[in-house]
């Protein structure tokens, strides 16, 4: 706190009795503490938060009605309103006109907007602005809140101010008003996570950009503006940020946009049968519609409740308005299924009462070609988990092991292990925590030196897979565009699959220019780089796109770098001479959720097999209907 005064007061030179000091504590993303709100001149621009609390049911502190109890941490989280700053120091009517003025100006003008509209001088409006600003910086608003009554406590306060304004008129200046606020404060924030590379969808971080393009579009409407959403973000590029910040193209940028307009527009044409169908039997004069319905239909076709509202406004339900704290209390339910559904009960683990014993030791990242070993048996336990291979019995711990463990989308090793007294097949690998785990056909003595021996085609076929799958995601990257990401993969004996973030489906030409790129790629680059790094150097030398697959666990990282084409963290199995995999085939895609594309592909002799696969087809078809192959597509 003092450091933050001296900042305040010495840096700044603002005047110790203009600032006050607030304690309340602060809550969120379940921990919680003590904290001071910064205040000056009745403006919020900083809060200090010493967070000393976790979420507990069993807690013994309440705040805002969960309950907290004491962590062990204790973290100090300061935050500074960077922009409230400017605003203090612009002494503008409210932040918007201090950090996107031109944009504010321009939507005015476009809207119409202007202080002589409500028989009032520029100064005079901006003076009701300001005063309407320090207001709402000291009410308290919660959810559930009543709005006729809010609104008429703020009327009468402005009042006590000199500001005589008829409810009328101040619903004719704020709702435009905060729309043409808002409109560049959420392209300020689309334009940073589209620049980053996200991609609009229906579900987690892409559900927010879809989110914040169909709230600009629906401010739009209710403006009257004839701007698309490309103009709007091309205009917010122009004056608020700097298209050489993003990793997307501006071109990229804009078909995104394009594209969530098309699908804004579509569900609207939908969404008015599916609000019709929810609210028949609600009486037309009702000023409400049950959260039930909302919820239903923001969950099940992605109509949010402003929109369902709108809609339902448009259909004749015309005093139908959404409750105040309604989207508040909504974002309350998701996060409360999000927390059930993280206290699920975990599945049953696949040993127990794993002795105290030395970590394995990981022999095929020393030599990813070794297919045998020798090795000695720490531990045989009992399978006891529920998804175990028909036949395994027992899991054995080895001191160290060329057996690869399921993990990274990849399936484990399989193989055989014997000793002088027994002999058994390895149906599947795991890994749990520091130790290997080979799931046994039959029992070994701890103190037993093992033989161990892969299926080496099986895992040969899984290299060329893997290895498969970093090369078509870096094509895919290269000529779609910098928004491609991993958003899941899959690394079998008969195939491989890649989900990759885009805004579209691909057409076959699009997947057989990847599919050209890739094989060019592995007649070209002639080794593989392995790289070992401590992640914090690893984060400043490639940053965060290093994470495709997840997040490693660890302070140590294995890169997988295939030339300039893909770097991504891995700990899977891969080719050194990503010539070994001979080609590559993308059969098909399909669209696993809204802004997500599964590739389906076949490499090295599963690439073979299926070409020998399909000639069959094309043969047999030609027998069928007694024609040569090459006049089989005019039969």
């Amino acid at each position: 706190v003092q450091h933050c005064h001296d900042l305040l007061c010495s840096t700044f030179g603002i005047a110790v009795e203009e600032i006050t000091y607030v304690e309340n504590p602060w809550s969120g993303g379940g921990n919680a503490g003590a904290a001071v709100e910064v205040i000056v001149g009745g403006l919020e621009l900083a809060t200090l938060v010493f967070m000393d609390m976790a979420e507990d049911v069993e807690g013994d502190v309440e705040i805002k009605g969960i309950k907290y109890s004491k962590m062990p941490l204790q973290i100090i989280d300061t935050g500074y309103g960077l922009e409230r700053f400017c605003w203090a120091a612009a002494g503008t009517p409210t932040i918007y006109e201090a950090i996107y003025p031109e944009s504010v100006e321009w939507l005015k003008q476009q809207a119409g907007f202007s202080a002589e509209s409500f028989d009032m001088s520029q100064a005079q409006l901006d003076s009701l602005l300001g005063e309407m600003s320090r207001l709402f910086g000291i009410m308290n608003i919660e959810a559930g809140s009543d709005g006729a009554r809010m609104e008429a406590l703020f009327l009468q306060r402005l009042e006590a101010r000199g500001h005589h304004i008829s409810s009328e008129l101040f619903t004719r200046i704020t709702e435009p008003l905060s729309k043409i606020y808002a409109i560049p404060d959420h392209m300020h924030a689309l334009v940073n996570m589209l620049g980053d590379g996200l991609v609009p969808s229906n579900a987690k971080a892409g559900y927010l950009a879809r989110m914040m393009a169909r709230r600009v579009l629906r401010m739009r409407d209710e403006l009257f503006l004839d701007i698309d959403l490309a103009q709007l973000a091309n205009h917010h590029l122009e004056v608020n940020y700097s298209a050489e910040k993003m990793k997307q193209t501006k071109d990229g940028l804009f078909t995104i946009l394009k594209g969530e307009e098309a699908r804004y527009n579509e569900m609207l044409r939908k969404g008015n049968q599916v609000v019709k169908t929810a609210i028949k039997d609600i009486a037309k004069d009702a000023v409400s519609l049950p959260d039930s319905i909302l919820f239903t239909i923001n969950d099940s076709h992605g109509i949010s409740p402003d929109l369902v509202i709108k809609i339902a406004n448009e259909l004749g339900w015309t005093s139908v308005i959404l409750r105040t704290g309604f989207n508040a209390e909504m974002a309350e339910r998701h996060s409360a299924q999000a927390k059930a559904a993280a206290t699920a009960v975990a599945p049953k683990p696949l040993v127990e009462n794993i002795p105290n014993l030395p970590r394995t030791v990981p022999m095929y990242y020393e030599d990813v070609n070794q297919r045998e070993f020798e090795a000695s048996v720490l531990a045989c336990l009992p399978l006891i988990g529920e998804d175990i291979p028909d036949g395994a019995t027992h899991g054995i711990i080895l001191d160290r092991t060329c057996f690869y463990p399921e993990g990274g989308g990849q399936e484990g090793d399989h193989g055989s292990m014997s000793c002088d007294s027994a002999a058994h097949d390895i149906l599947d690998t795991r890994i749990v925590g520091p130790y290997v785990v080979h799931l046994s056909q039959g029992e070994f003595e701890v103190g037993d030196m093992v033989h161990g021996e892969l299926d080496w085609a099986r895992r040969r076929q899984m290299m060329d897979h893997h290895t498969a799958v970093h090369i078509v995601g870096g094509a895919a990257r290269k000529l779609l565009g910098p928004h491609i990401y991993q958003a899941g993969a899959n690394k079998s004996e008969q195939s491989a699959r890649l989900d990759i973030t885009h805004h579209k489906r691909l057409s076959r030409a699009d997947l057989d220019e990847i599919e050209a790129l890739a094989n060019e790629i592995v007649q070209n680059v002639q080794r593989t780089e392995k790289i070992s790094l401590n992640r914090k150097d690893a984060d400043r030398k490639y940053g965060f796109d290093l994470y495709q697959g997840g997040a490693p666990k660890g302070n140590d990282i294995r890169i997988l770098r295939i030339a300039d084409h893909d770097i991504q963290a891995c700990g899977g199995t891969h080719h050194d001479e990503p010539g070994r995999i001979g080609q590559i085939r993308i059969i098909r895609s399909n669209a696993v959720q809204d802004g997500v594309e599964r590739l389906h592909i076949v490499a090295g002799q599963a690439a073979i097999n299926h070409a020998r696969t399909q000639e069959n087809i094309l043969r047999a078809s030609a027998e069928t209907f007694n024609v040569p192959i090459d006049e089989l597509p005019a039969t």
